[in-house]
């Protein structure tokens, strides 16, 4: 709540009497009545007879009634608690009042004040809620001289009655109407389904206008909560509300993001009659999630002068609390999880306010160190069946945030990191849903090559902008992919069985069309980390993940199945000179390898053409790198043979300080046994040279293998 209000819960038990034969005049004087207001026939109006479809009224100088502008919501929801929102047309108190729709149970009351500090939008907490539980809630506004000092006179009885009058009907201006469904306690095992998508209103150069079917689709398929994924509005791009860019004055930000969360409620009549958004909101909960088009394209939060008023403007508009020290509406926290019943528990993570800056290629963060701290926690705590990890943005797709297939965008580490982490402490049953990349994708990964998946990742969108044809998954997390399909409008819905056996991941068209369905069951994923003596690369059923760096002509080499030694192969040619490109290893060669410390690092090599060759600088990266974080060892090959010829040659590195390996980050030029060993117990990169020739240069890599000592 704002500082302003106060919550009022009321726990009043009811039955489900016998409807009274009275007129719906009757039922709305009644419950007006029951909030303090002046309710006569003097003070409601109605513009048609009191039964009929029609029925609509209109709110007088009598009734203190205020318009409630953008319909109303409801959201972060949990088994007793949930939070409902309104915006006024003007200062008003805002009251809300919900019952369970069967009747059985009492009511639930709170209140807040609203004024232009928070564009007269109001977050009201209701709590004590029955866990499993259908309820429908009125949200009335009015006028703070008029407004009483508690809803405890809304007996259960009465709400229903006019809920049930309100409900599909024109919505009373200063009353509004919804329903939402509370979680499972985490002891009960109960079916949950959701619905998520994003992307709406404005993107490209032919952006898609409202309405938007699939969130009226959405609507229609009733589903426990909605799951808005990222990009909400896109301030950046031109709609009436106007357009947000890097010369917006900040002094004007701030509105021009309040109106385009007012246009995807309520869009301007000559666009539209309506988004599907508002109506949506009104049928079911929603957790919200931001990405970067709700301040400006791909923003890092740090360093964007913008960021402070878009996030200001999304907490002002959407039902959050996820932050246990402030009220709803009020903190900066975006994380956070919520528990459905004995077999989901959904993780939400902010990937925009806290990252680091794009410019840098080095490790990086993405979430920041105290979210990552709190996502580990909660992960490694969390007895429910599946987790279900909610990223704005893909893990295994290639985006601007967790990876790239071109040079490293650095936060792939904390990929990594996060990736050991779920292995270490076998987080079993993880599934990742994302959206941002405008593609319906769904696929197994299995970063460790043991045959088993470590995640199982959805990816839905868009519902409101243009879509593009699918890319290859992230190839060094080792993909199996089930399903790709772009250039439509689009989203997705998770299904956890009552027995927490199966969960089903299904991709509908905008329409409802079933799209595809992949049912995971528990065994599908494993998370434990095989103990290995070797790690190796034979190359012959296909590139097995491996990249190519510093390579502006590709970032994927070519595979050959024959031509090796033997077998299949790698191979890539540059043409553009400059700096040495590399062979970059997949995520299996990653990760904690410090028990590889002693052992060796292996591989056959050889180019097309020998004449014209240069020495790899070590800044550049040697022959080969391996880097954790900030600290990068280099090997160098001397003497004679120390280039590949045209034949196969076999290279060994020996995984020892005593090699001479060169610590690019130390003063002292060789690397200490300390230092080999911390950078292997966080690999994060392994790079082989690729390029030895100036100008053209074709080179082929084959049998790479990491062996542990003897």
């Amino acid at each position: 709540m704002n500082d302003s209000g106060a919550r009022f819960i009321a726990a009043m038990t009811a039955t489900d009497a016998p409807e009274r034969p009275e007129s719906n005049a009757d039922n709305r004087r009644q419950f007006l009545q029951a909030l303090g207001l002046t309710a006569t026939a003097a003070g409601l109006v109605q513009t048609a007879a009191a039964d009929t479809d029609d029925d609509t009224i209109v709110e007088t100088e009598a009734a203190g009634l205020v318009p409630l502008t953008h319909g109303v919501a409801s959201g972060d929801v949990t088994d007793s608690t949930a939070v409902v929102w309104g915006r006024a047309d003007g200062n008003a108190t805002i009251q809300a009042v919900c019952v369970p729709k069967n009747g059985d149970g009492g009511v639930g009351t709170a209140r807040t004040s609203v004024d232009e500090t928070t564009d007269f939008t109001g977050h009201l907490e209701i709590t004590d809620l029955a866990s499993a539980t259908d309820y429908r809630y009125i949200v009335v506004a009015t006028k703070a001289d008029t407004a009483p000092e508690s809803l405890d006179g809304a007996d259960t009885e009465t709400v229903r009655r006019v809920w049930r009058e309100r409900e599909g009907r024109t919505q009373t201006a200063g009353i509004e109407t919804g329903t939402f469904r509370t979680a499972p306690a985490p002891d009960e095992a109960e079916p949950v389904r959701f619905a998520w998508s994003g992307d709406t209103w404005g993107y490209g150069d032919d952006p898609i206008e409202p309405p938007f079917p699939g969130l009226q689709t959405i609507a229609e398929q009733a589903p426990d909560f909605f799951l808005y994924h990222g990009d909400t509005i896109y301030a950046d791009a031109q709609t009436p509300a106007g357009k947000i860019t890097e010369d917006t004055p900040i002094d004007d930000s701030l509105a021009i993001y309040r109106e385009k969360y007012k246009e995807m409620r309520v869009p301007p009549a000559e666009i539209a009659e309506r988004t599907n958004l508002k109506e949506l909101l009104r049928t079911t909960s929603v957790y919200t999630v931001w990405d970067d088009h709700e301040v400006i394209n791909n923003f890092a939060g740090p360093i964007e002068p913008l960021m402070p008023d878009g996030r200001r403007a999304f907490r002002e508009y959407w039902p959050l609390d996820r932050d246990d020290e402030a009220a709803p509406g009020t903190s900066n926290r975006f994380y956070d999880s919520f528990r459905w019943g004995k077999h989901l528990e959904l993780f939400i993570i902010d990937t925009r306010q806290y990252r680091d800056p794009n410019v840098d290629l080095d490790a990086k963060s993405l979430l920041g160190d105290e979210q990552l701290a709190w996502l580990k926690d909660a992960l490694a705590g969390s007895d429910a069946t599946w987790k279900v990890l909610a990223s704005p943005a893909p893990l295994g797709y290639p985006s601007d945030s967790w990876a790239t297939p071109s040079d490293k965008t650095g936060y792939e580490s904390e990929l990594l990191d996060l990736l050991e982490f779920v292995q270490s402490e076998e987080i079993d049953n993880l599934v990742t849903i994302a959206g941002d990349v405008h593609k319906s994708v769904v696929g197994g990964y299995d970063p460790d090559d043991d045959g088993t998946y470590e995640f199982v990742e959805g990816i839905a969108g868009p519902l409101g902008a243009p879509s593009g044809v699918p890319d290859d998954l992230y190839a060094p997390l080792n993909p199996t992919e089930f399903f790709a399909k772009g250039e439509y409008t689009n989203f997705g819905a998770v299904e956890v069985d009552e027995s927490g056996e199966t969960l089903t991941i299904t991709i509908y068209a905008d329409d409802g069309t079933e799209q595809f369905a992949k049912t995971v069951h528990t065994d599908d994923i494993d998370p434990s980390r095989p103990d290995r003596d070797r790690i190796e690369s034979t190359f012959d059923d296909g590139p097995d993940g491996w990249l190519v760096s510093q390579n502006g002509g590709s970032d994927h080499p070519a595979h050959r199945t024959t031509g090796g030694n033997p077998g299949g192969h790698i191979t890539e040619a540059e043409n553009q000179g400059g700096i040495a490109w590399y062979y970059q290893a997949p995520f299996k060669f990653l990760g904690d390898r410090e028990a590889f410390y002693g052992g060796t690092l292996s591989f056959d090599c050889k180019q097309a053409e020998i004449d014209w060759q240069f020495d790899a600088h070590p800044m550049e990266g040697g022959d080969v790198l391996l880097a954790s974080g900030e600290t990068k060892l280099v090997y160098e090959f001397r003497g004679t043979g120390s280039n590949p010829g045209t034949e196969w040659t076999t290279f060994d590195a020996p995984l020892t300080a005593e090699a001479g390996w060169i610590d690019l980050t130390s003063h002292d030029p060789f690397a200490t046994e300390e230092t080999f060993r911390d950078v292997l117990a966080n690999l994060d990169t392994l790079r082989i040279r690729g390029e030895y020739r100036s100008g053209d240069d074709r080179s082929f890599l084959d049998n790479v293998v990491l062996r542990k000592a003897d």
